[in-house]
């Protein structure tokens, strides 16, 4: 018994000596990594230095079958999305930020690192619009944006600026931010994102409580005097105002039996900027709208000049997020401004007069459909300012 089990012994140590011999002869084939090139996964005929987050590259070289690690900067890639073949590897570049940058692809092998020029190309932080510009002071705002997640906004290390108020972010969903607008805050100040963990700012397209270009806003600021419509401006309550008056449009089948046909919700005097005049394809008509139900049936003629035979504007035009809430919406101005007609009508445009009107034509034909629409605050952007 003991000789057989010092014969085992001895088995086992020349076993074990001989598996380690196998593995360092094994480590010595696995050679260093190498890098030939890199490319779009779609085209690997091309040669890039640089991507953006999200997209998919190919990393071509030898030895890159072992490839323990990859990161882009100082952000690991998830090796088990990574895939190899013949002599590539594919992968995407992460959708993170780096805290150091150093425009470096590196591939750690078991058979050694490999370094090489790459930069990440980083989105810059984006806002793109506010859900109600006429938010009122102490309520809260949503302001749209893009890479917000990408940012890490929170409410530790983002403000919101009205002009030089700050207000700190209160929640970040991905798609838009929430703040509170501070009591104090100006009309027509711009709005901004200052996120301190990446140093990013960024600014919003178009103003808080915007006062450029205004047609009206039904109060005392730029009062609506004209007489069609009056009835339906007023201090009204239900819904809540975002300022003062409005527009409170209601029609129902018993109020109206016969229906609306040529019926004016307003007519105004306006000074348009001589460039929307030129160029209206680069404005838009903004307002606040609150709607309780969307329109199908029933048409907006939304015009500037009597003798220009209007389009209908139609309910797939007033697209709210949210009914029941107050919102900023668009229309674009050269769905109003006809320019084609106007050039082809017997009083062409002159290039020079800037006064002319806007005037909503509403058509509800019976059977009537039920409208609930709230308007404020109509006025001309420039779309980029």
């Amino acid at each position: 018994m003991k000789t057989f089990n010092f014969k085992i012994q001895h088995l086992v140590l020349i076993a074990a000596v001989l598996f380690a011999w196998s593995c360092e002869d094994k480590e010595e084939e696995i050679g260093s990594p190498s890098f030939t090139k890199i490319s779009p996964i779609n085209n690997d005929s091309v040669s890039i230095s640089s991507g953006n987050m999200g997209d998919w590259i190919a990393v071509a070289g030898k030895n890159l079958e072992s490839a323990l690690a990859i990161r882009f900067n100082d952000v690991e890639v998830d090796m088990e999305e990574v895939y190899y073949e013949n002599e590539v590897l594919y992968l995407q570049i992460p959708v993170k930020m780096p805290l150091e940058v150093t425009d470096k692809l590196t591939v750690t092998t078991r058979g050694g690192e490999l370094a090489f020029d790459f930069t990440v190309n980083v989105p810059d932080l984006e806002l793109t619009g506010m859900f109600n510009e006429y938010t009122p002071p102490g309520d809260t705002i949503k302001i749209y944006g893009k890479f917000l997640d990408l940012y890490e906004i929170t409410s530790e290390n983002t403000k919101i600026v009205f002009g030089d108020i700050e207000s700190p972010v209160i929640d970040n969903n991905g798609n838009y931010l929430t703040a509170r607008v501070p009591q104090n805050v100006q009309a027509n100040v711009k709005v901004q994102a200052v996120n301190s963990k990446f140093n990013a700012t960024a600014e919003c397209p178009g103003w808080y409580q915007d006062k450029h270009n205004i047609i009206t806003t039904f109060d005392d600021d730029f009062p609506y005097t004209s007489s069609a419509g009056q009835q339906w401006v007023g201090v009204w309550t239900d819904p809540k105002p975002v300022s003062e008056k409005y527009i409170r449009f209601e029609v129902t089948p018993e109020t109206y039996p016969s229906g609306l046909s040529w019926f004016y919700l307003m007519e105004y005097n306006v000074n348009y900027p001589l460039d929307a005049l030129a160029h209206p394809e680069n404005y838009v008509l903004k307002f606040e709208l609150n709607m309780l139900n969307p329109i199908q049936r029933t048409n907006f003629f939304i015009y500037f000049y009597w003798a220009i035979d209007p389009d209908p504007i139609g309910g797939g035009n007033f697209s709210v997020q949210s009914l029941g809430v107050w919102q900023t919406v668009t229309l674009p101005l050269d769905k109003i401004l006809l320019k084609d007609k106007w050039a082809a009508s017997p009083y062409p445009w002159d290039g020079v007069s800037t006064n002319w009107s806007l005037n909503f034509r509403v058509e509800n034909f019976a059977p009537v459909e039920r409208v609930a629409m709230y308007f404020d605050n109509l006025r001309i952007y420039k779309l980029g300012d």
